[in-house]
């Protein structure tokens, strides 16, 4: 059983449309699509670990009418949902593709203000349900009114129950997480290239952080970098691993990420070696974005997708 946390969901608008222009009416045509559904990174990462037939729990907080139709759409996908409801409502973040000009424009709300004891009734129900989990996903923002506080206790929990945690979230947050050494710490790094407050981008660059966060972080044993999807890189304690994908053919990045990690994970938990779950979680991400939609429609393309992944390994 997985544990999925996505402290700041959304309901996810996505408009595909042949040509966005500002201040014009746009009533779709043929062909162009609109997609709600369920989103916030853990979510994603839910959704495609199921259709890879893993348990899944999503948890997080939830608010409102939206809240509701949030966890009925996860409920929907076969995945158990234990979030906690708080005053507010679960934001909406709505993303344009303009398939003329190759541009993504992204639009996504603060979200709810997470009051006090709602955090701590949340961390006392996680507290609950990790008895049930062999690990634990922590993915996304923290919404308003909630501290970093809250991934450090959730990191001590996990740590005292000998269950490992996945984390991708902000790279400002890298510092409390060198601290807190999570099993796989994923900076998401899509907006700001740096890490510590200096530019980190390229394969030596990640490579070299990644080495310092692993000498700091002893608890660590992956850290991964899958924002250029040309070149992920993956740092263990004894390696570095850089993974390509062959006759790349981007259709749409949305939900990338979360396909990568999500087939990560689901590899990891089959017992298969370092480079066979870089190959599948490569897959699995260039399944993705061969695809127009958030998720994976056609699970079994990344078996076949794991011939196009070539791996190169540099030992330290």
């Amino acid at each position: 059983m997985v544990l999925t946390v996505t402290l700041n969901p959304a309901i996810d608008k996505i408009l595909i449309l042949d040509s966005f222009e500002l201040h014009k009416l746009h009533r779709l045509a043929e062909g162009e699509i609109s997609m709600v559904s369920a989103g916030g990174k853990g979510v994603n990462i839910a959704h495609t670990l199921k259709k890879l037939g893993n348990d899944v729990i999503a948890s997080g907080f939830a608010g409102g009418h939206a809240g509701h139709l949030l966890c009925d759409a996860i409920r929907q996908a076969g995945i158990t949902t234990n979030f906690i409801f708080s005053r507010g409502s679960t934001r909406t973040n709505i993303t344009i593709l303009d398939r003329a000009k190759e541009q993504l424009t992204m639009i996504n709300d603060f979200g709810q203000d997470i009051p006090a004891e709602d955090v701590r009734f949340f961390l006392d129900n996680y507290e609950k349900m990790i008895s049930r989990v062999e690990l634990i996903v922590i993915a996304g923002s923290l919404p308003l009114g909630v501290s970093d506080q809250i991934l450090a206790e959730m990191l001590d929990v996990a740590h005292r129950r000998g269950i490992g945690v996945v984390v991708n979230t902000s790279s400002d947050k890298m510092e409390l997480l060198v601290a807190k050494s999570p099993f796989v710490i994923n900076p998401d790094m899509r907006s700001k290239h740096q890490l510590f407050g200096k530019e980190v981008d390229g394969i030596d660059q990640f490579l070299e952080v990644g080495r310092f966060i692993l000498n700091e972080a002893h608890q660590t044993h992956y850290v991964i970098f899958t924002h250029r999807i040309e070149n992920v890189v993956a740092v263990t304690p004894e390696r570095g691993y850089i993974i390509r994908p062959t006759g790349l053919n981007i259709v749409n990045m949305l939900g990338y990420g979360d396909a990568w990690l999500a087939g990560f994970i689901h590899a990891f938990l089959l017992g298969k070696s370092e480079k066979d779950i870089l190959k599948f979680a490569s897959a699995a991400g260039l399944t993705n974005v061969e695809n127009m939609h958030k998720e994976i429609q056609n699970i079994k393309m990344i078996d076949k997708n794991l011939l196009r992944i070539q791996v190169e390994m540099v030992e330290f």
